[in-house]
């Protein structure tokens, strides 16, 4: 990890403490363990101007990715990729949490707070119920974010919910302002059969 801050390898450093006995395998700032059939993943994110870090969280179903995306993520699973995910402040407090890269307690903090805090989330996360759950109390449907919905959508039909799965995407697919989103929205509805 050339030219990252000090605090950022001590970072990394700690985190393999916590991460690697429970069975997480690391590139470079990414983590990942595979709990069949999902992938938990946990990475450490670096601000623009490299003066803070902040710790992304998120599970993956592969089915889920595979229907929206046509393809698995391969070996590793970036956190942008995960069915769910939030960043560890939502888990602390719902507020957005940095550390200081200056901050000689940054990396130890940060460490228990991925014990504490990010294993439990990652761990509750292991059923589609409870990432469903976890979409639906995020009220991804208000958002404008298309991969939330269409990913609470496909929960919703693989739990048998298909009124409320074709719903979602409906709606969705009035709402979408771009034809590749219309075209994926109608691939998806095709694939859970709601055409």
């Amino acid at each position: 990890m050339a030219g990252s801050p000090a605090i950022v390898r001590l970072g990394i450093e700690s985190l393999d403490q916590v991460l690697k006995p429970i069975g997480f395998k690391r590139r470079k700032q990414l983590w990942n363990r595979r709990v069949v059939p999902f992938v938990d993943t946990v990475d450490i994110q670096v601000s623009k101007f490299r003066d803070a870090f902040t710790i992304n969280v998120g599970v993956m179903d592969p089915d889920v990715h595979r229907i929206l995306w046509g393809s698995d993520r391969g070996e590793f699973v970036d956190e942008p990729s995960c069915t769910v995910r939030t960043r560890i402040g939502g888990l602390i407090d719902r507020r957005d949490k940095w550390w200081k890269i200056e901050d000689a307690h940054a990396a130890s903090e940060a460490s228990s707070d991925v014990a504490n805090y990010v294993v439990p989330f990652l761990s509750r996360m292991h059923s589609r119920e409870a990432m469903r759950q976890w979409l639906v109390d995020a009220e991804v449907h208000k958002k404008r974010y298309p991969p939330d919905i269409i990913y609470l959508a496909i929960l919703e039909g693989f739990l048998g919910n298909s009124a409320q799965s074709c719903a979602l995407l409906a709606v969705l697919r009035d709402k979408a302002t771009s034809e590749p989103w219309r075209v994926r929205i109608d691939d998806v509805m095709k694939q859970l059969r709601c055409r």
